[in-house]
């Protein structure tokens, strides 16, 4: 033989050897990962053998003080025995969801097998292995809703699952199985159970249904809202003939019968005729809805993963299992506050003789939890409904322009007519005060000082940073001057404009709103709980620029545009009035508490008077809160008497200044003649600033003309997208009061 052969058939060997060390090791690999799962499941098994299948309880929704405020549940939770449930649908059930029902032992082994390497690149587990069985075991002991977050909490569910699974089909028949189930799951439209679920489509009791309608109600429990055949008719067409095609794949019928169930025509009842018998207690019923969406929102993912659906779906899902799923559900709202809340609001529009308007209330605390929401008494939510703010938008910016070292409260700037290349922005009282501070171009709401500031920072900086505040409603067109003076696409929701403001009370530091604290099963066991994990929190400004702020926001309350917002407590805010008076607001900060209140009409009705209608019900709202002790904070951190204002400049020479903490008496405005001012019932007092006495009609402007940096404001000319703006920029009556 000779060596290169020898050498071949060494190489041949030592090959082999390479493939069995490497099936040895997959081998021994295998036999720990079995190990390491066993282990797992052992750890987590549920012990089922005294369980007695019972119908699932309502879901209870408690106050932060621990009433119940609402009541959730079907009216009709009808149970139906195995022989009233057509043979055809339960075939249909067992075609689309586990067509090896009557095989298996609970699980589908080869299912799981299939299951596991799809699963794999998606770093977790889904619904591809799921059995009928496997399905009931999750309805019955596990949370309808996944709150896993990661491969290893989704192992962890799917092998109680499988445990449960396993002794289900130990204690009952197949036949118990499927009854369960049937009469189990939810089928949509408030529909628990196939009774209900005939009833709500078809006005008809299962036990009469057909093929066709058989069809359509066993593809349900996948996506219910998305397959409802009341809300979308051509989805619900769509699976009753994937159904149909399965059937006829497990001959349980003829293609000429499949045929002729989906070219039946069926008839759907009308939903408006269905009715339940959930109860919310009166004026709390934006805030549970708000509160199950965002609890939703925020859980879609998981479900998405696991159900394979879209996250409207995911969504949908998510709140029609928890609302009616048997659960205690503890939210943020405190019933003594929205009480107080919605009193002040209906007693201040009354006085008024604002019969037929309408407001908002949103009270935060400094972690983000909602403590009073009212949305209105229309159908709308005006709490999470988008409205032009006015001037109420001019902290969000004004604070990131100091964020960026652009100005301090002691920054001048010259008030004076501007024209920023073809918008020519007013003030409410169609004058020109002079120069002023940026302390009190706020305080006093002056529109001139604002866009400049607004210009000089950019649209584009001042809309990142507005969303980076919670702002979550800009638009493409948006990204304008006309923003500055709050002449926006839409606008902006009370909701989150309480939580923006509310940075400025918490150091700078932005927690997004959250309404639900802790969610139970029936049995105590909790299955959400707000913690650090499920919490959205940045810092979005140093303390000072905040700390900065809040001093101005103070000012405004105690001698500016708010005053009729003062408590005995230190109290900072804003007001803000929209074109003609269709929106007026005031969003405000006492102790530990931050409030915006809006007025208005969801049909843009006129409303006359002026955004110390807002403010004035914020100091009713306010006084009544303290007087019930309900502040966990009475006295906010004030901006140092010892501060250093050497970083002011003015902002028309292009000077940049530093975001020093600025002393309260600023050395350019004493403003000597205004803190003993009176509450303001009329916000017109404020255009007579007293450092411009002499200030004529406002065509001539006579203080302004020798002032060699306004002609030439080098940033103004380059504003390319406001010119086509034609109507937000005017704002001619009192547009940011």
């Amino acid at each position: 033989m000779s060596e290169k052969q020898t050498k071949g058939i060494k190489r041949r060997k030592k090959k082999k050897h390479i493939g069995v060390k490497i099936l040895i090791v997959l081998l021994v690999l295998g036999i720990l990962g079995v190990g390491v799962v066993y282990s797992i499941y052992a750890a987590n098994r549920m012990d089922i053998s005294d369980y007695q299948y019972q119908a699932k309880d309502k879901t209870e929704i408690y106050s932060a003080d621990n009433v119940m405020i609402a009541e959730l549940y079907t009216k009709n939770r009808t149970n139906v025995t195995i022989d009233q449930i057509p043979v055809q649908l339960q075939q249909a059930l067992i075609s689309v969801e586990d067509s090896r029902f009557y095989d298996h032992f609970g699980i589908d082994l080869l299912g799981i097998v299939r299951a596991f390497f799809s699963n794999i690149a998606s770093n977790g587990i889904g619904e591809g292995a799921s059995t009928i069985t496997q399905q009931l075991a999750r309805v019955l002991f596990l949370p309808d809703i996944a709150t896993e977050q990661n491969f290893n909490q989704s192992l962890v569910r799917k092998l109680k699952e499988i445990s449960i699974a396993l002794q289900l089909e130990e204690k009952y028949t197949k036949e118990q199985i499927l009854e369960m189930y049937f009469n189990e799951y939810y089928f949509g439209s408030g529909a628990y159970g196939i009774e209900e679920a005939a009833q709500t489509y078809f006005n008809k009791p299962v036990s009469q249904v057909n093929l066709a309608e058989a069809a359509m109600l066993a593809g349900l429990p996948q996506a219910p809202s998305a397959y409802a055949p009341n809300t979308d008719f051509e989805a619900a067409k769509k699976r009753q003939q994937e159904v149909l095609t399965r059937m006829v794949k497990e001959k349980y019928v003829t293609q000429e019968e499949a045929d002729a169930a989906y070219a039946q025509e069926l008839v759907i009842r009308d939903p408006a005729t269905i009715s339940n018998d959930d109860q919310i207690v009166d004026n709390y019923e934006a805030f549970v809805g708000r509160a199950l969406d965002e609890y939703a929102t925020q859980q879609s993912s998981a479900v998405m993963q696991e159900r394979g659906i879209t996250q409207d779906q995911a969504i949908d899902y998510i709140k029609e299992n928890i609302a009616n799923g048997g659960y205690r559900i503890y939210t943020t709202i405190d019933t003594r506050m929205q009480t107080d809340a919605i009193d002040s609001l209906y007693t201040g529009l009354d006085d008024y003789g604002m019969t037929e308007e309408t407001g908002a209330i949103v009270t935060v605390d400094l972690d983000g939890s909602v403590k009073a929401y009212y949305g209105g008494n229309t159908q709308i939510d005006m709490a999470n409904t988008p409205r032009q703010p006015g001037s109420n938008i001019k902290p969000l910016f004004y604070s990131a322009a100091m964020e960026k070292g652009l100005i301090t409260p002691s920054t001048t700037i010259l008030d004076a007519y501007t024209d920023f290349g073809g918008y020519a922005p007013q003030n409410y009282d169609h004058g020109y005060h002079g120069t002023v501070t940026v302390r009190q171009a706020l305080v006093y709401s002056y529109n001139i000082p604002a866009v400049k500031i607004y210009n000089k920072l950019g649209p584009e900086a001042a809309v990142a940073f507005m969303q980076l505040m919670g702002i979550s409603t800009f638009e493409d067109s948006d990204y304008n001057l006309a923003t500055a003076l709050g002449g926006m696409t839409y606008g902006i929701k009370p909701v989150e404009m309480a939580a923006a403001f509310n940075i400025f009370n918490n150091a700078g530091v932005y927690n997004k709103q959250y309404f639900i604290t802790k969610i139970e099963q029936i049995n105590g066991e909790v299955i959400y709980a707000k913690d650090a994990s499920n919490t959205t929190t940045r810092k979005v400004m140093t303390d000072t620029t905040a700390s900065n702020m809040m001093s101005i926001l103070i000012d405004e309350v105690s001698y500016g545009t708010g005053s009729g917002a003062a408590q005995i407590y230190t109290t900072g805010g804003k007001t803000g009035t929209t074109e003609e008076e269709k929106d007026l607001w005031f969003t405000g900060i006492t102790g530990n508490l931050t409030t915006s209140v809006w007025l208005g009409s969801p049909e843009n009705y006129v409303l006359g008077g002026g955004s110390y209608m807002s403010a004035a019900i914020y100091g009713s709202y306010l006084s009544q809160v303290i007087d019930q002790d309900l502040l966990t904070t009475t006295e906010m951190e004030r901006t140092s008497d010892e501060g250093d204002s050497s970083g002011a400049s003015s902002l028309d020479s292009g000077k940049t200044t530093t975001n020093k903490e600025e002393t309260k008496t600023d050395t350019t405005t004493t403003t000597p003649t205004t803190p003993t001012k009176p509450t303001t019932p009329t916000e017109p007092t404020t255009p007579t600033e007293p450092t411009t006495p002499t200030e004529p009609t406002t065509p001539t402007e006579p203080t302004t003309p020798t002032d060699p940096t306004t002609p030439t404001d080098p940033t103004t000319p380059t504003e390319p997208t406001t010119p086509t703006e034609p109507t937000t920029p005017t704002e001619p009556t009192k547009p940011t009061t």
